[in-house]
């Protein structure tokens, strides 16, 4: 299996690390009291321990099945794609209780902020993919490579949205 990762390593890692500095200074942006830490009510902070625990049993289980399936078949992408994937299970499942359960957004946050950077967020991810595939660089010798990882951030930046859309509909619902 070739795979572009030891290759891209060092450029795989900044990114990262950017992207945490960066989402450092989000958090701050869109807090209305610009601060680091986001602030939840007993309730909220209840759900999302539940939805923390939720989210690692399904990291969990997401490794032992790739574990298994690795033993079996030969699975065509770079062990990066892979793993992550899990990792973004994981947040996902912990993010989607979360929302559903009126947990995800915190007591000082500014809503439409928090949301105009999601939906950035997920655009340019979705840019990033789509050069990739303009490029051919989603594909290399029939692997998956790295970069197939941004449009899983898109697609879990969408299904969180359409849980919180549904979440909202179902709010106004309630309350006609």
């Amino acid at each position: 299996m070739t795979s572009t990762s030891n290759v891209n390593g060092p450029a795989i890692m900044a990114g990262v690390f950017t992207g945490v500095i960066v989402s450092l200074f989000i958090i701050r942006f869109f807090n209305k009291n610009h601060s680091f830490r986001t602030e939840y009510d007993e309730m909220q902070k209840k759900v999302r321990g539940e939805a923390y625990m939720y989210g690692f049993y399904a990291l969990i289980i997401y490794e032992a099945l790739l574990a298994f399936a690795e033993t079996v078949i030969s699975i065509p992408a770079d062990p990066l794609v892979l793993h992550f994937s899990g990792i973004l299970l994981g947040v996902g499942v912990q993010a989607g209780y979360s929302i559903w359960n009126d947990a995800y957004v915190g007591l000082n946050t500014q809503t439409n902020r928090f949301l105009i950077i999601m939906i950035v967020i997920g655009g340019v991810n979705l840019l990033v993919s789509a050069i990739a595939v303009i490029d051919g660089r989603m594909f290399v010798n029939g692997i998956l490579q790295p970069l197939f990882c941004n449009l899983l951030v898109f697609f879990l930046f969408l299904i969180l949205g359409i849980i919180g859309v549904i979440k909202r509909a179902g709010k106004k619902e309630d309350e006609s």
